[in-house]
């Protein structure tokens, strides 16, 4: 009697984590015009791709615009580096 290896179906397999969590480069301390504090992280979202993305701790989008200078991109609202 010949026997089969088993096969896995699609509902036995597990389910793991994403291969790859984004990786926090540094976090930048920041305010806005009135003088509130915000954070900015700066992260790599994908391992191998040289892509760099920035948000706010809740998760805000944040673009670059240049080393002194961050903007919320839903509000407009621009972001100075604390010195």
């Amino acid at each position: 009697m010949h026997t089969q290896a088993k096969h896995a179906r699609l509902s036995e397999k597990i389910v793991g984590r994403p291969a790859y969590d984004p990786q926090v480069l540094h976090r930048e301390l920041c305010h806005d015009q009135d003088g509130k504090r915000y954070t900015v992280i700066v992260y790599r979202p994908f391992a191998d791709l040289n892509v760099t993305r920035y948000e706010l701790e809740d998760g805000t989008p944040v673009r670059f615009i240049n080393d002194c200078l961050f903007e919320i991109e839903s509000t407009g609202q621009t972001l100075t580096r604390c010195i």
